[in-house]
């Protein structure tokens, strides 16, 4: 971007309005010149705000001050400046107001306030080639703007439909997975109850007997010292007993046989 920052040089038989004034103000703004011209923009600056104290009305000062700060950086309060230079009646002062402007604009990119900026200057100053130049270009610029916009949209679409498709294809596969592992478990519970009946079925054929023998089998209870020296004197006493039958069965048997004989 071509940058004009014109220096609007004040001199008193050229401007009539600071006849009568002295030379305080016109003074200040040729030190202020001298400054600008210098690089010594801090300086420039100072003067032209003590010629402003001076002449406040005048728009040559307030260009002159907003070229000093457009110089130093401080670009809001240069287009501060530069708007009460453009509402100056001089057409020439006002179109190089502008024309600043625009440029103070596209330092901060913003480009529809440049291009705003620069076609005002074009109505105050048609013949001006530069304002023409610098209108085009921030015209080209902003269409490469939008133009970059329009991509880094479609980019941040296409990614988001990207991730989309991801997210999709992720939880098929996890949808997939989960099924896989559901019908494992099924299948797995179907062999372990399988398995199971199996299990029963064989622990159901044993033999009845055996069942039988273990249904008929009594518990058996403990027997107390009491009711084992009961039982002990019940055997001991049927021994007795049965050795006298036998006993008196002898004895009978033999009378027989000594009557015979």
């Amino acid at each position: 971007m071509r940058v004009r920052s014109v220096l609007f040089v004040m001199i008193v038989l050229s401007l009539p309005a600071l006849m009568g004034l002295g030379d305080s103000a016109e003074s200040h703004n040729r030190r202020g010149n001298r400054y600008y011209r210098e690089g010594k923009y801090d300086e420039a600056l100072a003067e032209y705000r003590s010629a402003q104290v001076q002449r406040p009305e005048l728009g040559e000062l307030s260009f002159n001050a907003g070229d000093a700060l457009y110089r130093k950086g401080e670009l809001p309060n240069a287009l501060r400046e530069f708007e009460q230079a453009s509402a100056a009646t001089d057409s020439s002062l006002s179109a190089r107001a502008y024309y600043n402007a625009g440029n103070a604009f596209v330092q901060m990119g913003d480009l529809e306030s440049a291009i705003q900026a620069y076609t005002s200057s074009l109505v105050r100053d048609p013949s001006d080639l530069d304002a023409k130049f610098n209108l085009e270009l921030a015209l080209r610029m902003r269409e490469e703007q939008q133009q970059q916009q329009q991509d880094q949209q479609n980019e941040d679409q296409q990614d988001q439909g990207q991730q989309s498709e991801d997210q999709q294809n992720q939880q098929e596969q996890q949808d997939q997975e989960d099924q896989q592992q559901d019908g494992d478990q099924e299948q797995g519970q179907d062999q372990e109850q399988q398995s199971q009946e199996q299990q029963d079925q064989s622990q159901g054929e044993q033999p009845q007997g055996q069942d039988e023998q273990r249904d008929g089998q009594q518990p058996e209870t403990a027997m107390s010292p009491e009711e084992a020296a009961r039982l002990l004197d019940a055997i001991e006493e049927s021994e007795r007993e049965l050795q006298a039958e036998l006993r008196a069965a002898a004895a009978k048997k033999r009378k027989k046989v000594d009557k015979d004989w």
